[in-house]
């Protein structure tokens, strides 16, 4: 073979050689286009596990720490205090007694009761006892024996308030003690609540001869009607004179003690005394949560200022809205009471505290998070979606249970383990191919 045959040979195989080499860039550079346009179809997204847990739904309400039981005393501005017992800070038992207030008022007027029932039951005794045939003696002797006292008891009143005046003098100069002054001036009083009693029985005789003439019976009755009055002044008179001695209702802590020694209350004085055996939290909710709330349920508590944690139970709910205002608008909310199973020293009554009342609790449930499902606007279904083997995106409606701020239980339409899209962007369809972002580094499209 000549030297121009050789080179010809040489040249095809370079041309062979080069085609080659441009095929196989060609080639590579296709599936290199290829793989870039296929990785350009997978859109990225965030993952979650479809897993078990415990769901609990609550709602919260911001509220103050109460007494179990307050007892409020209103201080009557017309009754002076005459000994006060106990301070702000102390602890009482029932039935204690906390103030003193002034009875002398009441006292002579159930002294005076006493004589009025006294002589209506005298009267009530001769008139059953004599009869009629001598009822007009007996009636005119009663009446002049009645003048009698009374006239006694005027002499004897002039004569002890001659003295009494004499005594101020003296007592003023400091030639009297202050016992013999106050026996002066208690002898006088006496004497006008002699007088009072003298009046009294000279118009019962006064009336009972007045009456003569009336038949027996008629005057019994009457009689006794006299006596039924007294008896019911006397009753009252009791009462008020022993409820002039302020007592506490319950075992607690006089939280507000405004007596003061020999002095007139002023109007909206109070005492007041809590039972701190217990405490309990009172917050108003709006209708949308307390629809949820039922009594029984538990509840967490946490007191403003402090990480200490407590809990209780709902006891009271409110039985109807009342309008609460706040500085920018108004509401009608309901009143919850929730009773505190645990509490120490540091709870005080008037305290602001966090609740959070558990309205509904699953154990070991099938849930998703609350940013995981979708809903359909034209039938309203829930759904999530899925990642299945081969990355495609499934689309599957769920039944949905307890849903709180973060988690959903699913009732029914997925299975634990299963990879759902969470915030799945309105571009994500089914049938989509996806990778997770979080592993992958991507960015969501």
């Amino acid at each position: 073979m000549g030297l121009k045959a050789k080179l010809k040979g040489i040249k095809i195989k370079k041309k062979v050689v080069i085609i080659g080499v441009v095929l196989l860039v060609a080639v590579g550079m296709g599936v290199s286009s290829y793989a870039k346009a296929q990785k350009s179809k997978v859109k990225q997204v965030s993952l979650a596990k479809v897993t078990k847990k415990k769901v609990v739904q609550s709602v919260s309400a911001t509220g103050n720490i109460e007494a179990n039981y307050r007892t409020e005393i209103a201080l009557n501005p017309s009754q002076k205090v005459v000994k006060v017992f106990v301070s702000e800070g102390q602890q009482v038992k029932k039935d204690d007694v906390l103030v003193q207030l002034d009875a002398s008022d009441y006292e002579n007027q159930l002294e005076k009761a006493k004589i009025s029932l006294s002589t209506a039951q005298s009267t009530l005794n001769q008139i059953q006892s004599t009869g009629s045939a001598s009822e007009e003696s007996n009636a005119q002797n009663t009446v002049a024996q009645a003048k009698a006292t009374l006239e006694n008891a005027e002499r004897n009143y002039q004569d002890l308030n001659k003295k009494y005046i004499q005594n101020q003098d003296l007592f003023s100069k400091g030639y009297l003690s202050k016992t013999d002054f106050d026996a002066s001036k208690k002898a006088v009083e006496d004497a006008e609540t002699a007088i009072k009693a003298a009046q009294s029985t000279l118009t019962s005789a006064q009336t009972a001869l007045s009456n003569v003439s009336s038949t027996s019976s008629d005057k019994i009755t009457a009689q006794k009607n006299q006596m039924a009055t007294a008896q019911a002044d006397i009753t009252n008179l009791t009462k008020k004179i022993e409820d002039s001695k302020l007592k506490a209702n319950t075992d607690g802590v006089v939280i507000k003690m405004d007596a003061k020694e020999n002095q007139l209350p002023k109007s909206g004085d109070m005492i007041i005394v809590d039972d701190n055996s217990k405490f309990k939290v009172s917050v108003d909710m709006t209708q949308y949560d307390a629809i949820k709330v039922a009594v029984g349920q538990k509840v967490d508590i946490k007191v403003k200022g402090s990480d200490k944690k407590y809990t209780g139970q709902v006891a009271e709910i409110g039985k109807m809205a009342q309008e609460k205002a706040d500085d920018t608008d108004k509401d009608y909310k309901v009143n919850i009471k929730i009773n505190m199973d645990n509490f120490d020293d540091m709870i005080k009554a008037g305290y602001e505290a966090d609740t959070e009342i558990i309205v509904s609790q699953k154990d070991n449930v099938i849930a998703v998070g609350f940013d995981g499902i979708k809903e359909e606007k034209s039938t309203g279904k829930k759904y999530v979606y899925v990642v299945d083997s081969k990355n495609k995106i499934q689309k599957k409606y769920i039944k949905a249970g307890v849903e709180t701020d973060y988690d959903v239980e699913v009732i029914d339409g997925l299975k634990e383990g299963e990879q759902y899209v969470v915030n799945p962007p309105d571009t994500l369809h089914e049938g989509d191919l996806v990778a997770d972002a979080n592993k992958t580094g991507g960015s969501k499209k």
